[in-house]
């Protein structure tokens, strides 16, 4: 376990150097060519998202090179797609459907008239938190080949570890500007949970991204980098964070209990 929880930390903390290192970089020449504050800090804000991926692109990179070199036999990226990428479970694409759906119905929604040609963005925001989320998920199975898979109260204890990792990088590389940081927490226990045992189920992972947080970012503004800066739809008001718990709370159920319920009822039906 300690040996997951090792390169996991490893990972981010590349990750928040690179990122780091480029963003300090890129502000060095802008005040080498004597721009004012307000341009750098604007510079910044529009390319965080091309920081950030090009950043764990970078990490991940370096991890799967120090396994490549390791390891006498290697399992590449397209054998791992092909093992672990299927079709999602009906519960896991119940719940980002549902999910999705409590979202819009529940926050205030609101049209935002200027932003509908910002184009390279919708698209930017959508990308790139689909490869914020999913990029740490291909470590994750890297770490279970080169290791083992964990199980009962190791896996549980690593999945702490990895989400308390995560927020530290999280909040290290993207300023709060937006108070999203429970969101994405929310966004990140709730996809090591449709992970499945080993965190190994891709084919969850990636439905609830399309389906619940992409759209949701780069179309209503929950974008953790951007907010609602570019996006069509933004919610009028800050989203309940016990509103989130609530239909978090019957996403678990459902998910893990279905079965039993659907044992029951048919059993009282008889």
């Amino acid at each position: 376990m300690l040996q997951q929880i090792k390169y996991y930390f490893i990972y981010q903390l590349i990750y928040v150097a690179i990122f780091v290192l480029m963003s300090s970089v890129g502000a060095f020449f802008h005040f080498l060519l004597d721009h004012e504050i307000s341009v750098v800090e604007s510079w910044l804000h529009k390319n965080t998202w091309e920081m950030i991926i090009l950043s764990k692109l970078a990490s991940l990179f370096l991890i799967i090179k120090w396994f490549s070199i390791k390891l006498y036999e290697f399992t590449t990226f397209k054998t791992l797609m092909k093992r672990l990428l299927t079709w999602p479970k009906g519960e896991a694409i119940v719940v980002s459907t549902f999910c999705l759906v409590s979202f819009i119905a529940l926050g205030k929604i609101v049209v935002s008239d200027y932003n509908y040609l910002y184009w390279y963005q919708y698209f930017a925001s959508y990308a790139g938190i689909f490869l914020f989320f999913a990029l740490e998920f291909v470590l994750m199975a890297y770490v279970n080949e080169v290791v083992r898979p964990l199980e009962g109260t190791e896996l549980k204890i690593a999945k702490v570890c990895y989400l308390s990792f995560f927020m530290i990088s999280y909040l290290t590389t993207i300023p709060d500007y937006y108070d999203l940081g429970f969101y994405s927490m929310f966004c990140f226990a709730t996809l090591l949970y449709l992970a499945d045992k080993g965190l190994n189920n891709w084919s969850n992972v990636v439905c609830f991204l399309l389906v619940f947080v992409c759209p949701l970012a780069s179309i209503f503004g929950l974008d953790p980098v951007w907010g609602n800066d570019y996006s069509y739809f933004r919610f009028q008001d800050k989203f309940n964070n016990l509103l989130m718990l609530l239909v978090w709370l019957i996403s678990f159920c459902y998910y893990k209990y279905r079965n039993q319920f659907l044992y029951s009822y048919k059993k009282l039906k008889r």
